[in-house]
């Protein structure tokens, strides 16, 4: 297996059960995974963005996981992703520390996949909001897996959030 980084990003962890029981399942599967869970990791908001980027130069495969919240990645993926992901390390001259490693979102929504359709509630598909993740990707030089999305996750089984762990594990063991 390879080393797997998947950084998650829930800004109420405490009160999170879809990305926990998602988390608790990789653990489970899975020995080789190195979780960044960065709201536990820094309840200040202050991320050691060097202690960061050495797991990311470090890892196989990089995965974010985090609940879609106002219809894309929750702001403390945004601040992990402006304080981390940076010129120099992730792209620009000597920026080639995320060169070629495959890149996952892994991501839970609250709303049924029928609210994600142009005509559905949410009035854009999943693969629209996942626009942002792709171009990060191709900027800083990452392959670009895909994603894999829970819907209807407000509360939910822990059976759900074990598919949700293969169905993603499925995805990097086919790299």
């Amino acid at each position: 297996m390879k080393n797997i980084l998947i950084v998650t990003g829930h800004p109420q962890w405490e009160r999170s059960v879809a990305n926990k029981g998602i988390t608790d399942a990789l653990a489970a599967l899975d020995g080789k995974i190195e979780f960044s869970n960065i709201r536990e990791l820094y309840p200040d908001g202050n991320i050691d963005i060097s202690a960061e980027q050495k797991k990311l130069a470090e890892a196989d495969v990089v995965i974010f996981q985090f609940p879609i919240q106002w219809f894309g990645a929750p702001s403390l993926m945004h601040r992990y992703m402006e304080d981390v992901i940076t010129y120099g390390f992730s792209y620009g001259p000597g920026g080639d520390k995320l060169k070629n490693k495959p890149f996952v979102v892994s991501c839970t929504a609250g709303a049924p996949e029928s609210a994600y359709r142009e005509t559905g509630a949410e009035g854009y598909t999943m693969d629209e909001f996942m626009y942002p993740f792709l171009a990060l990707a191709r900027y800083c030089g990452m392959k670009w897996v895909g994603y894999v999305c829970s819907y209807e996750m407000m509360n939910p089984s822990p059976a759900l959030c074990s598919a949700h762990a293969k169905r993603l594990l499925d995805m990097i063991e086919a790299l």
